[in-house]
């Protein structure tokens, strides 16, 4: 005590404390502004365990904070050429100096599009045949915006190369992470702590990111249950943070190991006159692209994806009533969904489901299981309660020696091999272009393990 009986408070002193207070208040402000985001726990209490690579966020760059609120904005990118003829063609698809000179009354398009104004591209092409509305396609004065919504847990791969592929024509990305795994255990943030540290900046501005920080105990029991909560909170917690959504724009629900095609996308974007909900259809590998699901008992006829993926943001509203997971289940014609539906249609909009994509002119691709051998450990136990057989509750299906087996010969879990081997030589949408660019880097997705298929070619 006698030392601060010695210790006189002079006014001096006490602005300088006065003064050393302020700014501790001011850089406590400036790190929650550019570091968490409103509604998150305290972010070191959520990365205290887990790899350092994720988890560690104790000395992460200072960054703007992702969006709490996203305002849609207009896409006024000029997507069509006014020829001297007179002609509007899309430019991406079209032989701009052939239409220049031609005098057909339509656009001359490049190697894999069709159409009069050469914007519609193959997939959407052999959809469209099926139907005989290809002719009812008409360009859009103002582009519709696509919000994309995704849940993920350590599929970052994935999540970079869907930004690469798509994330020029995609408006806004609403990206759903949980602290528990899909069975409701603990599990560390992925993708979260690594946005902060700046990974994909070039996408920051439009990605809006969701924490779901509990579980259904529904969901132990109950895998639907599950998938559907952990969706469905994405897409309404993530909607409610989006503004200037018009009826027109369109919502796309994807897993995380699913990729659309972006010629696809830009269509959808581009055009009116098509039918909704829209399914895409994807190609379909396993553990990586040199392994394509077989339909069952035909060992090698290519089995596909087929997907309930996108529809308008008025039939978000008026028919799924923003639980976007029900887009995906496609219950359309049990109630209460029925019932919305035909009161849509009274209303004056076209339900009829679209399917876009058929082998050898997918609309994306879907890569099941594509990870090392440590990925899809994780992935095991991170599976649903629910999920049976739950191959990570047997010790002998985590050792990564056998798991290197299975993506090695090409079989399951239950030993059956419902899969045989693409040729890369000869299959032209072999895997999405991005990794076809980055071949070291994603050469264990590329190329089969063993000596007899080391490379696949330039």
């Amino acid at each position: 005590m006698g030392l601060f009986r010695r210790f006189k408070m002079t006014p001096m002193r006490r602005c300088g404390l006065w003064m050393v207070a302020i700014q501790v208040v001011m850089i406590i402000g400036i790190m929650s502004v550019y570091t968490l985001q409103p509604g998150w726990p305290v972010l070191t209490s959520l990365y205290a365990s887990g790899e350092d690579s994720y988890t560690d966020v104790m000395d992460p760059i200072i960054l703007p904070a992702l969006p709490e609120i996203y305002t849609l904005v207009d896409d006024d990118r000029p997507y069509f050429t006014l020829l001297p003829n007179g002609f509007s063609c899309f430019t991406a698809g079209t032989d701009l100096m052939k239409s220049s000179t031609s005098s057909s009354n339509s656009c001359n398009c490049l190697a894999g599009y069709y159409g009069r104004d050469c914007g519609i591209p193959e997939p959407v092409w052999y959809a469209c045949q099926a139907l005989n509305n290809c002719t009812d396609f008409k360009p859009r004065k103002t582009p519709r915006r696509i919000i994309h919504g995704l849940n993920i847990n350590h599929e970052l791969e994935f999540f970079q190369v869907r930004l690469e592929e798509v994330g020029d024509v995609l408006d806004v990305i609403i990206v759903g992470e949980s602290n528990l795994t899909a069975g409701g255990d603990p599990s560390p943030l992925y993708l979260l702590p690594e946005l902060r540290r700046g990974y994909m900046g070039g996408f920051q501005h439009k990605i809006i990111h969701v924490f779901i920080d509990h579980f259904p105990p529904e969901g132990l029991t109950d895998g639907w249950f599950a998938d559907t909560f952990i969706r469905d909170y994405m897409g309404q917690e993530g909607l409610k943070r989006i503004k200037g959504i018009r009826d027109e724009d369109l919502f796309l629900l994807l897993d995380a190991d699913e990729i659309p095609d972006r010629n696809v996308l830009l269509f959808l974007k581009l055009y009116d006159g098509y039918p909704e909900p829209i399914a895409l259809t994807l190609r379909w590998s396993i553990y990586g692209f040199f392994w394509k699901r077989s339909v069952s008992g035909s060992p090698f006829v290519e089995d596909v994806t087929h997907i309930l993926a996108i529809s308008t943001m008025r039939m978000i509203r008026e028919v799924y009533d923003n639980k976007v997971m029900s887009l995906r289940r496609n219950y359309l014609t049990t109630e209460p969904l029925l019932s919305r539906v035909k009161a849509y249609i009274l209303n004056g909009h076209s339900v009829m489901e679209w399917n876009i994509g058929r082998v050898g002119a997918y609309a994306g691709f879907h890569c099941s299981w594509c990870y090392n051998a440590e990925g899809i450990r994780l992935k095991l136990t991170s599976a649903q309660k629910d999920d049976k057989p739950r191959w990570g509750d047997y010790p002998e299906k985590l050792d990564l020696g056998y798991i290197n087996g299975l993506i090695r010969d090409g079989r399951w879990f239950d030993n059956t091999k419902p899969f045989f081997l693409a040729k890369p030589e000869e299959d032209r949408l072999y895997a999405p272009s991005y990794i076809l660019k980055h071949k070291n880097r994603f050469g264990y997705l590329l190329n089969l393990p063993s000596a007899g298929n080391k490379t696949i070619p330039s």
